[in-house]
């Protein structure tokens, strides 16, 4: 047999295997929409807050309507029992506590600093740093139109007294994340690990089923064979999730479409080639779906995406770059969300392309036709 043969034999053996269908296409269309789902806002809204005003004046009003025209809060209605409030706090009903002490109108009037207590829940990291900095905003900007009223009781006029109020202006502009939201920030990245991931599993249950027939192939052209199959399969993962998926679901998109082929290219070949020399591994069907799926957070972790690379063991720091997912997931990030040319992620492609010959080299020797069983 040629190697288109072998390779039509491929797509023969994954056509008739309903759970690598599953795996090799359906599984990432349903993560591409039920993956982002939870980010579709992209930043957190109505965090429940409990408001106790002890002053009960119209300085403690005024701050009241600022906190409930703030989109990122809801003023829960609750007792002053303090009881009450710890098992609020405890159980999660609320994210944050703001309290308006008895004398906050008394030295607002006498020009005495006015003091607002306000603590976050610690539990829900995102949830109670947004509940703090939205009360925080609110103190703020009522403490300065107090400041920017006595300026002009001063006789100094509007403009000046804004200048003297905020003599600093900052112009905020987020560059390739207009939303400043969480889920532009990480489902790019995790869709390139699930790209790996589907494609990982998929071809271990293909072969599984192979070994435990022992009809495993065997061969360099049944190699490359294999080896062009699931690099397609790969690819057609990756420009759905990138030219279609991401599209779909609103994400900023800034690369040129011929680098994400290029890149898509080498990244599916490579993955192909590593899914290659693992499945040599697994006498069992089930064996590659019970020891990969639980590696896909810790491969996030150290690609040093979601957590620092400079945070990490020293050893990880370069064993992570043994992994394809690390050089694919900073260089479509790279190209697809920060409009990087091929020169600015030169980094990720040699990293690419040493692993992808290391495990074509690898796999060309374990699919040899002498060759012994080689399993885990």
């Amino acid at each position: 047999m040629s190697i288109w043969q072998h390779s039509l034999h491929t797509w023969r053996l994954i056509l008739a295997d309903k759970g690598a269908i599953l795996l090799l296409f359906v599984a990432g269309i349903l993560y591409s929409f039920f993956y982002p789902l939870p980010y579709h806002y992209e930043q957190v809204e109505s965090v429940p807050v409990i408001l106790i005003d002890q002053d009960h004046s119209a300085s403690s009003r005024n701050l009241r309507r600022l906190l409930l025209a703030s989109p990122n809060l809801s003023i829960e209605q609750i007792s002053n029992e303090s009881a009450e409030i710890q098992a609020a706090l405890w159980h999660g009903d609320v994210m944050a506590l703001i309290i308006i002490p008895s004398d906050f109108h008394a030295n607002i009037l006498a020009g005495r600093p006015a003091e607002v207590q306000i603590a976050s829940h610690g539990g829900y990291l995102l949830a109670g740093s947004k509940a703090l900095m939205s009360a925080n905003e609110a103190a703020l900007t009522m403490g300065a139109a107090i400041s920017l009223h006595k300026l002009q009781s001063l006789g100094l006029s509007e403009a000046q007294a804004m200048d003297t109020v905020q003599p600093l202006r900052v112009q905020q502009r987020h560059w390739f994340n207009p939303q400043d939201g969480y889920g532009h920030a990480i489902v790019p990245a995790v869709m390139v690990l699930i790209i790996q991931q589907t494609l990982l599993i998929g071809v271990t249950l293909v072969l599984g089923r192979q070994n435990e027939l022992s009809q495993q192939p065997r061969g360099h052209k049944a190699y490359l064979g294999m080896l062009l199959t699931f690099g397609c399969i790969g690819l057609l993962n990756t420009l759905y999730f990138f030219l279609v998926a991401l599209q779909l679901q609103h994400y900023a998109q800034a690369g040129p479409l011929l680098h994400l082929l290029l890149f898509g290219l080498l990244f599916s070949l490579c993955i192909a080639a590593f899914a290659l020399m693992l499945a040599r591994a697994f006498d069992k069907r089930e064996r590659g779906l019970q020891l990969l799926l639980i590696t896909s957070v810790p491969m996030l972790f150290v690609s040093g995406y979601s957590w620092p690379a400079e945070s990490l063991p020293t050893v990880l720091t370069y064993l992570r770059w043994l992994l394809p997912s690390t050089a694919g997931i900073h260089g479509f990030v790279g190209i697809n969300q920060l409009g990087a040319q091929l020169s600015d992620i030169l980094p990720q492609l040699l990293a690419l392309g040493s692993l992808t010959l290391l495990f074509i080299s690898a796999g060309l020797w374990l699919y040899r036709a002498d060759g012994k069983n080689t399993r885990l």
